[in-house]
């Protein structure tokens, strides 16, 4: 029998195996069920997809299946990225949109996520109830409709100019106007292409497109703007003579950037440029969110500038919490989500794009000279993220041995807090930092390293190593 896991993320699997559209219709009906149980059905469900294969055909299956349990089906016209839905839940008023979508996995997958009715992440009690409900309908073969549900209605909906002008209201566009700044754009043959060209022309922008039609094989690659799927993206910055480049997964929630040297910037990078930026130059006050892996140069900046760092556990669904209930100026990710104060509390690799385009039409330098100035001012910083396979037992063998005896060293400094909230944090004295996790959907180990000097930055990293490795 088969088994849908439904998570933050939704569910995910492979197209014509476990995702077909048998499932898709009982996961669609689970999440009708849930929002019959709390009292939501009679506000409408948004149905969206992004580019992969046969998107279409799945939008079918949802707002099908949606119209015969009496909820109106609200039909994304076209492909659209997964904040542009999360918006539309917002600006419509409906329970929540159903997003046909796998992210940054490879072509021979899909996805179903459900972006409940405050426009973010869905929370763990209510990805539990959805999986509840497909549970039941599993055991029993499948479900229809309770027959006392009548036919609701099927409506197109295209919200992506209230997204853009609402989009356009959280940057300086006079700046961006006045520069003429040349963005090469790469969202990589993903949801992002047509709202962030018509975002650049808005602000008449000299765009370079790359990878900018629909290709549901994504050329070959992962639609994940990491450096080494941006090769193509790197020279052609270069080549133009660009002063950004602009990248997006392929729902165009996260977001890769490369500057006019060529050189790409890790999302922690990008987000220790982008919270300078908002507090040297937008004066707003609140506090920052950040989750246990991303790194603490944001705090070190907020700091700095009176701002308090709230950290929260991986996953942007716990930014997304705080930003509804506090003033967040900025949340942010280390794999690359971040919002404002102002937006939804979803991550949008879109808004990531817009404000980074502000940047570098402000001062037309390389965003590594402009980190450069941010060191000399705060500090040096090094990081980095390493993935290390590991089959599952070993996987819980070592976390469970980490959890009941954390080291007590990190190199020659010592550890003085441990931090077991999302994994293993261990940190020291002199800021340096090693977060040990277990990944939740792979055999793997994520080992998250972090110092203010190199030297530090080498030893911790060894000590990280020599941890997992059991030396």
């Amino acid at each position: 029998m088969l088994e849908i896991t439904f998570g933050t993320d939704g569910w995910r699997s492979t197209v014509d195996t476990d995702f077909n559209q048998k499932n898709v219709a009982t996961v669609t009906q689970a999440i009708s069920n849930y929002l019959y149980e709390k009292e939501l059905a009679q506000k409408g469900c948004i149905v969206a997809y992004d580019t992969r294969e046969n998107a279409e055909e799945y939008a079918d299956v949802v707002s099908d299946v949606l119209v015969k349990n009496g909820i109106a089906a609200l039909r994304m016209e076209t492909f659209c990225p997964t904040p542009l839905a999360a918006y539309a839940v917002k600006s419509v008023g409906a329970a929540g949109a159903i997003m046909l979508t796998a992210s940054h996995n490879p072509p021979e997958y899909n996805g179903i996520k459900f972006i409940p009715w405050y426009a973010g992440p869905a929370t763990v009690n209510i990805t539990d109830d959805i999986e509840w409900e497909i549970g039941n309908l599993v055991a029993a073969g499948g479900g229809e409709p309770p027959p006392e549900r009548t036919i609701g209605p099927l409506k197109k909906l295209d919200v992506s100019n209230d997204y853009i002008k609402h989009l356009l209201t959280l940057v300086e566009r006079s700046v961006i106007e006045r520069s003429k700044v040349k963005v090469l754009f790469d969202p990589m043959y993903g949801a992002g292409q047509n709202v962030f060209m018509r975002l650049l022309h808005h602000m008449e922008c000299y765009a370079v497109p790359l990878h900018c039609h629909r290709d549901p094989e994504f050329g070959g690659f992962m639609p994940e703007p990491i450096e080494a799927n941006l090769r193509d993206a790197k020279a052609a910055v270069l080549e133009n003579k660009a002063d950004v480049g602009i990248a997006l997964d392929g729902d165009a929630d996260r977001f890769g950037v490369i500057d006019s040297n060529g050189i790409y910037l890790t999302p922690n990078k990008a987000l220790t440029l982008i919270l300078w930026y908002l507090l040297t130059y937008k004066s707003t006050g609140g506090a920052v969110a950040r989750s246990v892996a991303t790194t603490h140069m944001l705090d070190t900046i907020a700091e700095h500038n009176g701002c308090r760092v709230l950290e929260t556990p991986v996953g942007f669904k716990y930014i997304g919490e705080l930003m509804r209930e506090k003033m967040i100026i900025m949340g942010g990710e280390e794999s690359g989500g971040m919002s404002v104060a102002g937006h939804i509390p979803e991550k949008d690799g879109l808004l990531a794009g817009l404000i980074l385009v502000e940047i570098a039409a402000r001062f037309r330098k390389p965003f590594s000279a402009l980190l450069g100035n941010i060191y000399r001012e705060f500090g040096l910083c090094f990081d980095e993220r390493i993935d290390i396979m590991m089959p599952d037992d070993d996987k819980e063998e070592l976390m469970e041995s980490l959890h009941e005896s954390p080291p007590r060293k990190l190199g020659n400094e010592d550890v003085i807090r441990v931090d077991m909230r999302d994994g293993v944090k261990m940190l020291t004295e002199d800021d340096r930092w090693v977060l040990i996790r277990a990944s939740g959907t792979e055999p793997m180990i994520r080992v998250y390293v972090e110092a203010r000097s190199e030297n530090a930055f080498k030893e911790a990293r060894t000590s990280a190593m020599e941890i997992v490795q059991g030396q």
